[in-house]
């Protein structure tokens, strides 16, 4: 069996995978020629491939991608959709990280911490004014949509502040003992009118692109705030931006936007009820989220050969 390394993050897991399985040869390729020269007989991919080195592929069986979102993959290689080729992605990897990301922001909003960042900016020491912003999440509904990884990492993270946590996913999901009761999509609009906040963890495929526009925000409380980890172009921009505007959600939380990077006019910048972080929320010290993607690897890897099911597996149909 031959397998391509082309993740060089991996670089310092890979010998324990190599001593591991002495009879597979372990390629690192290091550029496009050499991996052109190598992939037409390699069994299994850890990384990205372009179209054009996917069409030399002739024996590939198995893909492990190097993140959770797969809009990657299939932009760049659509034509694995139509093929016996197992995909598998990295999802998890960095689930703990969103989860303390996502309630970080939660937290940040309630207790209203971009004003009080302005107030020292300012030297001003508004007591009075902050007593009347601030507010406890422990008795607060955390309405999450998309309950995977990520989702459940945020979930139980909400519960434990006290939260009453519910859940919305298009796939039949156990949500015991961490959400009240995890619903189908079809009930996403119950969700959004019972839920302070409302945390957006799933993936981005292009049938629930806007999944979140004008419609669904106008359901939302008055004083709802939204958070969004896992992809931006889940909710409608310009709908997104009127509500806050307008005041008729209290704020925001963005660690994903429409488009990245946010371009230095858009409108979310000024907003002062509004979070923006650099789509970081599934990132750490480097090293941990590294060694965390290549154990997903090696897992799979490990199955792979002694024949059992692989983690991960994505729906190609679904793309995720």
């Amino acid at each position: 069996m031959k397998v391509l390394l082309l993740a060089d993050f991996g670089d310092p897991y890979y010998p324990p995978i190599r001593e591991e399985h002495p009879d597979i040869e372990f390629v690192e390729a290091g550029s496009d020629e050499e991996l052109l020269r190598e992939i037409p007989n390699a069994d299994a991919v850890f990384g990205y491939l372009t179209s054009a080195q996917f069409d030399a592929a002739k024996n590939l069986k198995w893909i492990q991608t190097l993140d959770a979102g797969m809009e990657g993959l299939f932009n760049a290689v659509p034509q694995v959709a139509n093929t016996g080729i197992v995909v598998t992605n990295a999802r998890g990897a960095g689930a703990p990280m969103i989860g303390e990301h996502g309630v970080t922001l939660m937290l940040a909003l309630a207790r209203q911490l971009p004003r009080f960042w302005a107030d020292k900016s300012a030297h001003k020491w508004d007591q009075d004014g902050a007593l009347e912003v601030v507010e406890y999440l422990g008795n607060k509904t955390c309405g999450i949509i998309g309950f995977g990884k990520s989702g459940r990492e945020i979930g139980w993270r909400a519960k434990a502040l006290g939260m009453t946590v519910l859940a919305v996913d298009e796939q039949p999901v156990d949500g015991d003992p961490i959400v009240e009761d995890v619903w189908g999509v079809s009930k996403l609009n119950g969700l959004l009118r019972v839920s302070d906040y409302v945390v957006v963890t799933a993936p981005y495929t292009t049938a629930n692109e806007n999944m979140i526009g004008a419609e669904q925000i106008d359901l939302m409380k008055p004083g709802a705030r939204l958070v969004v980890t896992s992809r931006g172009r889940l909710v409608e921009h310009s709908a997104l931006v009127t509500a806050l505007k307008s005041g008729r959600i209290a704020g925001a939380g963005l660690d994903t936007t429409v488009v990245e990077p946010l371009p230095a006019d858009n409108e979310l910048w000024d907003l002062p009820n509004v979070i923006i972080t650099p789509h970081i929320a599934g990132n750490s010290e480097k090293e941990q989220l590294d060694q965390r993607t290549v154990d997903i690897f090696a897992e799979n890897l490990r199955r792979y050969m002694g024949g059992q099911p692989l983690i991960n597996i994505v729906d190609k149909t679904l793309q995720y």
